[in-house]
């Protein structure tokens, strides 16, 4: 996959060595094409785990994870690759969900949601939920403990199921 790549909309399979220097721009433009139904993919280790959620979910990760399902595949040794690179790569997977967590009207205004959680301030969810106004104090706290989080989870802490309960809840208080 490069920057020029152009996706069908007929159902297909996408299989890429991303450039690991543009792999979070490839990455986003895979996410937002039409047609594909599942995607292999290489990137560097640390890339591949982060966006499959090991160790902490990301903001892209988030962001897409109501249409995308990420799942990690194996590590992939730097000396398996001539040249060889700096660093060892990851195979990882992503699957387009038959079943949206969220409606894909709301893609945009839960992206930005998203987006506010991770930048507003705040020491813990309790304090970051209200910040970035995606819940008042109250149902903030009430809803991390529904869910099982404790007020100082962090963003990276939750689920895809999480967010997405977080977005009906969001809708459903405002």
């Amino acid at each position: 996959m490069t920057a020029a790549s152009r996706f069908d909309a007929r159902p297909h399979v996408v299989v890429s060595n991303l450039p690991f220097h543009i792999t979070t721009a490839l990455l986003r433009r895979l996410l937002a094409a039409p047609g594909w139904t599942d995607a292999v993919l290489i990137a560097q280790w640390e890339v591949a785990r982060r966006r499959a959620g090991v160790g902490g979910g990301s903001q892209l990760t988030a962001q897409a994870a109501p249409w995308f399902a990420f799942e990690l595949g194996r590590r992939i040794p730097r000396s398996a690759f001539r040249p060889m690179p700096q660093v060892d790569a990851g195979l990882f997977a992503v699957r387009r969900r038959e079943r949206p967590l969220v409606e894909a009207a709301d893609r945009r205004a839960y992206e930005a949601l998203v987006a506010r959680c991770f930048s507003a301030p705040g020491a813990g969810l309790a304090r970051i939920l209200p910040a970035a106004g995606a819940l008042p104090a109250q149902a903030a706290k009430r809803w991390l403990r529904e869910r099982g989080h404790p007020p100082h989870a962090l963003q990276r802490d939750l689920s895809p199921d999480d967010w997405a309960a977080l977005w009906h809840r969001h809708r459903a208080v405002r």
